[in-house]
C-alpha cells in the first residue's frame, strides 16, 4: 500500500539578490541589510513524488527562501532537490514527473513561500506543502547587450565634487523629481520600498535612494542609485545591463562594492577589488558619478581609511572614483565628525555617507543627528559631503509603522 503527495518544490533562484550579515567593528547593530531583487528569476519547479507511507519523512521539502533576514548566497547554476524513497519490492517504482517553466519579469519584494504541516485525512502521514504566490506577468526582454548611450554628468549635493574629486565643479544642490529639499544631500536606504512614503510627503528634504541592490523598486520619483554590491551570485554578470538601465532611466551615480573589508559583507582584497572595479565600474565613467567601495570605519590596514589607500594604491590612478562612499558606526558626534574630516584629507575627494548610526533612546538618537545634520548642512567645513543617509527606512527604526519616527522625522523634515 502506498499514498501520493503533491509536494511543491520551490527552486527559485533571484539573480542579483544577496543579504548582508552583522558587521564586527564598533557597535555592533542588529539590523541587518540585503540586496533586492534584480530582474531576472527563474520561477517555481513542480515536481509530483511518490510517498510511500512510513518514508514520508524522507522527502521533505526544502526551501531556498525562508522567512528569515539571513540568508545563503546561491548561484544561479543551483537549484533545490529531494531524493525519491527507495521503492518497496512489493510496490511500483518511484514515478517523477517535472515541468520547469522560466520567466524574465521584474521582482518587487516577493513574499517569502510558507511552509505548512498539512495531516493527510486517509493516512498518519504528513504532506508538506510550500504555498508560493503566483508568479509576476512576463516582461518583454531582450538578450542583446545594452546599447551604450552617453549621458551627461549633472553634478549633485552641493558639494566641491568635480567628477576628478578635484573640487572644481560645485553640485547643484536639488533634489531629483520634485523633492529639493535645502542641499539635495539626503537619501533614504531601505528593503521595504512600502515604508518609505511617510518620509516623502510635502516638505521632504529627500532627494535619493538606494537599496543595496540593482533595481529600482521604491515606486517613486526619488533618484535611484544602484550597486554592485560584491562578486556573489551573478551580481557581476547581471551588473553592467543593470547599471545602463538605471542610468536610462536617470540614475546619475552608481555604488561599487559594500564594505570589502568584511568577510560576512563583500569579503575582498584591496587587490582584488581595484581590479573588479576596473572591469565592472569604468566603464560608466562618464555616464554616471561612480562611488569608490564603501568602507566601514574600523581601524587597521585590513579596514577604514587604510584599506582604502591599499585600494587606490593597488589601482594605480585607473579606477574611476567620483566620490568616497563611507559608513559610520559606534561614535559619538564629534568623532563621527572627526572621521569626515579624516577621510576627507586622505583623499580629498568628495564623501558619500551611506549608512550611519548612533545609540540611545530615540531622543538621544535625534540630538545627535540634529547635531550632525546641521553641521553637514551648514558648516562649510563639511561642504564636501555630498550624500548622506541614515540606518536605515525599517520598522521600529525610522518608521514606526506608517509614520516616522522622532528621528525619522527630523532626517526626512528637519532643518
Amino acid at each position: 500500500m502506498y499514498t501520493r503527495a503533491l509536494v511543491a518544490l520551490v527552486a527559485a533562484t533571484f539573480s542579483g539578490q544577496a543579504i548582508a550579515g552583522p558587521r564586527g567593528y564598533g557597535a555592533r547593530h542588529a539590523l541587518e541589510k540585503r540586496a533586492l531583487f534584480t530582474e531576472r528569476v527563474t520561477v517555481t519547479d513542480w515536481v509530483t513524488v511518490t510517498v510511500y507511507e512510513g518514508d514520508e519523512t524522507k522527502t521533505s521539502p526544502k526551501a531556498f527562501y525562508t522567512h528569515s533576514h539571513k540568508f545563503r548566497p546561491q548561484s544561479s547554476s543551483e537549484s533545490t532537490t529531494t531524493s525519491d524513497p527507495a521503492p518497496s519490492p512489493a510496490v511500483p517504482t518511484t514515478t517523477v514527473v517535472q515541468v520547469t517553466s522560466t520567466i524574465v519579469a521584474p521582482v518587487q519584494n516577493t513574499p517569502p513561500p510558507v511552509v505548512e504541516a498539512v495531516p493527510s485525512p486517509s493516512t498518519t502521514s504528513e504532506v508538506v506543502v510550500i504555498n508560493t504566490p503566483p508568479p509576476p506577468p512576463p516582461a518583454p526582454s531582450s538578450t542583446a547587450p545594452p546599447v551604450q548611450i552617453p549621458v551627461p554628468i549633472v553634478e549633485v549635493g552641493g558639494g566641491n565634487g568635480g567628477s576628478d574629486g578635484s573640487g572644481n565643479n560645485a553640485g547643484s544642490g536639488e533634489g531629483n523629481g520634485g523633492n529639493t529639499g535645502a542641499s539635495g544631500k539626503r537619501g533614504l536606504v531601505y528593503n521595504n520600498p512600502q515604508l518609505l512614503k511617510s518620509l516623502l510627503n510635502a516638505g521632504t528634504k529627500i532627494s535619493w535612494a538606494y537599496n543595496w541592490g540593482q533595481y529600482d523598486d521604491s515606486d517613486t520619483d526619488l533618484e535611484f542609485c544602484p550597486m554592485l554590491w560584491g562578486l556573489k551570485l551573478d551580481f557581476p554578470q547581471v551588473w553592467p545591463a543593470n547599471a545602463q538601465k538605471a542610468i536610462d532611466a536617470g540614475s546619475k551615480c552608481l555604488l561599487s562594492f559594500n564594505e570589502p573589508e568584511l568577510e560576512e559583507q563583500a569579503n575582498m582584497t584591496p587587490e582584488l577589488s581595484a581590479q573588479k572595479h576596473i572591469e565592472l565600474m569604468n566603464p560608466f565613467s562618464g555616464k554616471a558619478r561612480i562611488g569608490s567601495p564603501a568602507i566601514t570605519n574600523g581601524g587597521g590596514p585590513n579596514h577604514g581609511i587604510q584599506w582604502l589607500q591599499r585600494f587606490f594604491t593597488a589601482c594605480g590612478g585607473n579606477c574611476a572614483v567620483d566620490f568616497l562612499n563611507i559608513h559610520i558606526y559606534g561614535v559619538d558626534t564629534n568623532t563621527f565628525l572627526s572621521h569626515l574630516r579624516d577621510v576627507h584629507a586622505a583623499f580629498n575627494k568628495p564623501v558619500w555617507i551611506t549608512e550611519f548610526a548612533f545609540d540611545g533612546s530615540d531622543d538621544e538618537i535625534n540630538s545627535q543627528l540634529e547635531t550632525v545634520i546641521d553641521q553637514i548642512e551648514t558648516n562649510a567645513t563639511y561642504s564636501f559631503v555630498e550624500r548622506y543617509s541614515y540606518f536605515m527606512v525599517q520598522d521600529g527604526t525610522m518608521v514606526k509603522g506608517n509614520t516616522p519616527s522622532v528621528y525619522g522625522n527630523t532626517f526626512a523634515y528637519g532643518a
